[in-house]
């Protein structure tokens, strides 16, 4: 499909967000010579991905692994969520209490939400909320 969209040419910049072997993968198959490649999502399952490193080498592909992002750029992406053009809630798939937070961290290792889990709720039974 991105092949289809930029006309043969790759993106400039995937990222994989997920973690999944599947999502790696296509992230690498899908930067335009000289792209960049930035892998977010930590790997779960126990399955490695396979990452075409000829490819990554004839194409001159940068992969830039990321968890998270520099102290300084913040004031920019608050600045973006003020002026409503970033809507942080687009990322958060669900919201958790602190006990089923912890639980969801150890599923990590069979499956991983396709957008952020937060833990709002920090007493028992839900008694203090964000």
């Amino acid at each position: 499909e991105i092949s289809k969209i930029t006309d043969g040419i790759g993106a400039d910049l995937t990222i994989d967000a997920a973690g999944f072997r599947a999502t790696c993968e296509d992230a690498v198959w899908c930067a335009r010579r000289g792209g960049r490649m930035v892998q977010v999502g930590l790997p779960i399952g126990g399955q490695s991905p396979q990452v075409p490193m000829g490819l990554v080498a004839g194409r001159e592909i940068e992969i830039v692994g990321s968890h998270g992002c520099a102290a300084e750029d913040m004031p920019a992406i608050l600045s973006l969520v003020a002026q409503g053009r970033l809507d942080p809630k687009k990322l958060v798939e669900k919201e958790v209490s602190l006990e089923e937070g912890a639980r969801a961290i150890m599923d990590m290792d069979r499956g991983s939400p396709l957008g952020m889990t937060v833990v709002t709720s920090f007493g028992k039974n839900g008694s203090s909320r964000l």
